[in-house]
């Protein structure tokens, strides 16, 4: 092969790293050997192979805690590790699963066994790669393309909103209106192609300290007017004591924001909603409560997804692009949160939210 795969054998005994040394590079493998745990981590610091093999009776340090060691460290912990021990109880096997391990081959060991299972797996770690490059240039191609696209919308809005006030009548005031609204809409779509962006990016967040209890019922005040103009009852329930937690209150109030707001979206005049913090052991919750349209029980695996919407007549006839939760979603579980829903169509549905407590 051309570009040769570099596979680390960690193995005590000499005989077996020559045997399964010589084998894998008779057939165009890069091979390195290690005498031991110690000396395999050492190896990885250094230079990180395309697959491990790996034994697990060693002294001092065995193969579980070399695979486990490896898996605990960010850098290290998407290298496929093979395990190939005389073990074979099954005990053994499922502790090699359970620390990391993403196969297990018995001594004696047939060759083409070896080789067959090596071939699989480093096809499996190349292929990953190779996703994972695609997603990225995706996410960046993304980006560039949002980004670009917000200026041209920007001023055929601002041309068409001129026209609108200087004054047009007839069939021109309503081609120049349906521009506006497509416009107003395409610009909200991009906005929020780069918000999902920067969300699922590496962007630091800036976290300070906040009682949370104050955040929600700010946020929740933001809301009253829109909640009054839709007939919708809109209540904040909040702790007696103090709730910290460590946000970017930015992208906080943006999460909650848009979890209220889609509350009176998708609530009918005369609902109710109930925005309510408490604690719960470790962790602060925010719960966004309604009595609006609900989301169907099918629909509810989806609902986080990307461009997603729920394909009934009533939910279509609200406006929206289908990546205010994605967004949400991808905010919270930067925070160290996570978010999740209840809900039953035609009665109501419940998002929490829930984030560690500074304690």
């Amino acid at each position: 092969m051309s570009d040769a795969q570099t596979i680390l054998i960690v193995d005590d005994t000499p005989a077996n790293l020559t045997v399964l040394s010589t084998m894998l590079t008779q057939h165009g493998y890069r091979v390195r050997p290690a005498i031991n745990g110690q000396l395999a981590i050492a190896s990885v610091s250094r230079e990180q192979p395309d697959l491990i093999l790996l034994d697990i009776k060693m002294p001092e340090m065995d193969g579980y805690e070399v695979c486990a060691r490896l898996k605990a460290d960010e850098r290290t912990r998407d290298i496929p590790i093979l395990f190939i021990s005389a073990l074979d109880d099954i005990e053994d096997k499922v502790k090699a699963f359970q620390v990391g391990g993403v196969d297990y081959i018995t001594k004696p060991f047939h060759v083409e066994e070896v080789l067959a299972r090596v071939r699989a797996h480093i096809t499996l770690q190349n292929q990953r790669r190779h996703i994972a490059q695609l997603s990225s240039f995706k996410d960046e191609l993304l980006r560039i393309v949002s980004h670009d696209l917000k200026n041209p919308i920007s001023t055929i809005l601002g041309y068409a909103e001129l026209m609108q006030e200087e004054g047009i009548s007839g069939d021109h005031a309503e081609y120049v209106e349906r521009i506006t609204r497509s416009a107003h809409f395409m610009l909200t779509l991009v906005s929020d192609l780069l918000e999902l962006s920067q969300a699922e990016g590496d962007f630091p967040l800036e976290l300070r300290e906040v009682d949370v209890r104050g955040v929600i019922g700010a946020c929740a005040v933001n809301h009253e007017f829109a909640a009054h103009n839709k007939a919708v009852s809109l209540t904040c329930l909040t702790a007696d004591t103090p709730l910290i937690v460590s946000v970017d209150e930015l992208r906080f109030n943006q999460v909650i924001n848009n979890l209220i707001s889609n509350a009176i979206k998708y609530t009918p005049a005369g609902g109710q909603i109930e925005v309510r913090v408490y604690g719960s052991g470790d962790h602060a919750v925010v719960e966004v409560a309604d009595s609006g349209l609900g989301i169907p029980a099918d629909a509810l695996p989806r609902i986080f997804d990307k461009f997603f919407r729920v394909n009934t007549r009533e939910h279509m006839a609200v406006s929206g692009t289908g990546l205010g939760l994605p967004i949400a979603k991808a905010l919270i579980e930067k925070h160290g949160g996570r978010i999740s829903v209840s809900s039953e169509l035609g009665v109501g549905s419940v998002f929490t939210v829930t984030l560690p407590l500074v304690r």
